[in-house]
C-alpha cells in the first residue's frame, strides 16, 4: 500500500474527489485486506520505523505543517483553524459548528474558573487559545509549537503568547500551571518518550491541577502496517498503545477521571471535501504533489479509524491535591 500511495501522490494529474476517496475506502477482497494488514512483516516494520524515529521532531513537523497557512485555510474551519478532530453532533452540523462543539467539550473538561494559568502543548494555529480568550478567560495563556508557519500566524494574526518550543524535549520554563492541555499533539510523542513527558507535565502542574488531552492511540498492536504508511505524511512519528498512555500516567501519579472515545471520520471527510472543492487554488498555492498528498492522506486516515486500528480519546488526568 505504501508504493500505491506514493504512486498516487506523484501522479502527473490532480486526484479526483470521487476516485481517490473510493479507492481507499471501498471494501477490499479478503486477500487484499490480508496483504494490507500483514505486509511488510512485523520485523521489517519495526526495523523501518526505528530508522524513521532517528530524525528530530522538528523536521517531521515541518514536513506536514509548514506547507502554507493559506493552503490549510482552504479546508479548515474558517473561525479557529482547528486541525484536530471535531465533534459532529448531527449530519447537518457545519465544520465550524462541529469544531465549536469540540472546543466547548474540552473546555468543560478543563473546569476553568477564568483566571487560571494555562499551557497548550502543540497549539497549532492557536485555535483553542483563541477559543479560551473568546470564552472570557482572563488568566495567563501560553502555547508551544514547532511549526514556524503556525508560530507566525498565532503571534502576528492572533497576538497570542506562543513560542517555538519542543514540548517533548524542552522544559516548561514558566511552570507551575493550573491546567496543561494538548489537542492532536501526543500523536507526535514516540513511545519511549511518554514517561519523561508525562512526568514533566505532572511536575509542572500545581497540586490539584489537570492535564486534558485529545489524541488518538493504537488499540490492537504496537507496530501495525498503517504506521509504515503514515510515514509518508508524518515522518518520524509513531503512535503508542492506548493502554500504555494510561499505565504510564497512573504510575507517575495521575488519576484518570475521564476517558471518552470520539469519531474522527466525519472531520476527515469534511476536510477532504473542502480541499477537493478548492483544487485549483490549492495547486496554485502548493503545487500538484502536495495537493495529491493530502487527497491521499485524508481517505487513508479515514480508513485507519474505520478499521479501528486507533481511536480518538479525550482524557482528563488529575494531579492529587497532596
Amino acid at each position: 500500500m505504501y508504493a500505491v500511495a506514493e504512486y498516487k501522490i506523484h501522479s502527473p494529474h490532480p486526484l479526483t474527489q470521487s476516485e481517490s476517496w473510493g479507492y481507499w475506502t471501498q471494501p477490499r477482497s479478503p486477500w487484499m485486506e490480508g496483504l494490507a494488514r500483514f505486509y511488510p512483516l512485523k520485523a521489517q516494520r519495526i526495523s523501518f520505523l526505528n530508522r524513521m524515529l532517528t530524525q528530530d521532531h522538528a523536521s517531521g513537523i515541518e514536513t506536514h505543517y509548514d506547507v502554507s497557512n493559506e493552503f490549510y485555510a482552504l479546508f479548515l474551519d474558517e473561525r479557529y483553524r482547528f486541525y484536530t478532530c471535531a465533534e459532529f453532533q448531527s449530519e447537518q452540523d457545519s465544520l465550524e459548528e462541529a469544531q465549536t462543539h469540540k472546543a466547548k467539550y474540552l473546555l468543560s473538561l478543563m473546569q476553568l474558573q477564568g483566571n487560571e494559568k494555562v499551557l497548550d502543548l502543540g497549539c497549532g494555529w492557536g485555535a483553542m487559545l483563541k477559543f479560551l480568550q473568546d470564552s472570557g478567560h482572563q488568566g495567563q495563556l501560553a502555547g508551544y509549537t514547532l511549526s514556524k508557519e503556525q508560530l507566525t500566524y498565532a503571534q502576528q494574526r492572533l497576538g497570542l503568547n506562543v513560542s517555538l518550543t519542543n514540548f517533548i524535549t524542552d522544559q516548561f520554563v514558566e511552570a507551575p500551571y493550573d491546567c496543561i492541555f494538548s489537542i492532536g499533539a501526543l500523536e507526535h510523542v514516540r513511545p519511549h518518550e511518554l514517561t519523561d513527558l508525562y512526568q514533566k507535565i505532572y511536575d509542572a502542574l500545581v497540586p490539584g491541577g489537570k492535564a486534558v488531552h485529545q489524541f488518538f492511540s493504537l488499540e490492537r498492536e504496537p507496530y501495525p502496517t498503517s504506521m509504515v504508511l503514515m510515514q509518508l505524511f508524518f515522518p518520524g512519528s509513531l503512535l503508542s498503545m492506548h493502554e500504555t498512555h494510561l499505565q504510564i500516567a497512573q504510575e507517575i501519579g495521575f488519576r484518570i477521571t475521564h476517558d471518552s472515545i470520539h469519531d474522527y471520520k466525519p472531520t476527515l471527510k469534511a476536510w477532504y471535501e473542502r480541499l477537493a472543492k478548492n483544487q485549483n487554488q490549492a495547486i496554485e498555492l502548493v503545487g500538484l504533489e502536495i495537493f495529491n498528498r493530502y487527497m491521499t492522506f485524508f481517505p487513508i486516515a479515514w480508513l485507519f479509524f474505520q478499521q479501528h486500528e486507533a481511536e480518538l480519546h479525550r482524557i482528563v488526568m488529575e494531579k492529587p491535591e497532596t
